[in-house]
């Protein structure tokens, strides 16, 4: 995925929060992919992880043969949850809905 990208799907995240659909934390994150993967537009991942959640993660996508961008964060997970507007910290979610985003599902897939 390009840089570019990333970053643009950072700086849209509070967007995407309030006006698009979400689903929070690593749990929740392999959940969507396992049981409604066709929803999952991407996934962001902090960068401060659980332990095993990027080997789960990779078995999931190659178990599915899933194609969904996975976007690696340069933000800890504080951070992620800040732009998002949450209490707690957030080390991976699911976008399942681009809300009002200035972004394309077309472009995560560039």
């Amino acid at each position: 995925m390009r840089v570019e990208i990333a970053r643009k799907v950072e700086n849209n995240l509070s967007i995407i929060a309030r006006s698009g659909k979400i689903m929070y934390g690593s749990t929740y994150v392999l959940w969507s992919l396992e049981n409604i993967p066709d929803k999952v537009k991407a996934v962001v991942v902090s960068r401060n992880p659980p332990p095993n959640f990027l080997q789960r993660l990779n078995d999931i996508i190659n178990k599915k043969g899933l194609k969904i961008p996975i976007i690696f964060s340069r933000r800890s997970n504080m951070e992620l949850a800040d732009l998002c507007g949450r209490p707690h910290p957030v080390s991976a979610l699911s976008i399942l809905d681009l809300g009002n985003a200035a972004i394309r599902e077309e472009e995560l897939y560039e």
